[in-house]
């Protein structure tokens, strides 16, 4: 009885732990698109400093949580939305309007990838 009872605590504690990494990447991702939709449409206006004042609120953002999400995520995903941003900073401080979509659309595809791929659902399972 005493090791059904051990069983059923760990199991209760790792869906707990699990539940509450997916509240913070769905929590952290969407405020972070929500960010990146806003640096899209400073882009589109052409209005660069609001761009990239929009673009350093997501680089704080993922560096103050950049220790949970290296115990979350694989870190080549971490390295190439790292890469990203750094392109997409030069890209905006540049003014060049086709790159910064094309590397925004990209950062906002990484970030919706990250939401899908810790999803608890049947796939991710198997």
């Amino acid at each position: 009885m005493r090791t059904l009872g051990t069983i059923i605590v760990i199991v209760i504690f790792l869906l707990g732990g699990s539940y509450a990494s997916y509240e913070f990447v769905k929590t952290t991702t969407q405020a972070t698109e929500a960010h990146l939709k806003t640096v899209e449409q400073s882009i589109s206006a052409q209005q660069w400093d609001e761009a990239k004042k929009e673009l350093g609120i997501v680089q704080e953002s993922w560096k103050n949580n950049a220790n949970w999400w290296s115990i979350i995520l694989d870190h080549q995903e971490i390295d190439t939305i790292d890469l990203s941003i750094g392109r997409l900073e030069r890209f905006i401080s540049t003014k060049d309007i086709p790159l910064s979509m094309g590397e925004l659309s990209d950062l906002q595809l990484l970030f919706s990838y990250l939401f899908d791929a810790e999803r608890f659902n049947i796939p991710n399972i198997f």
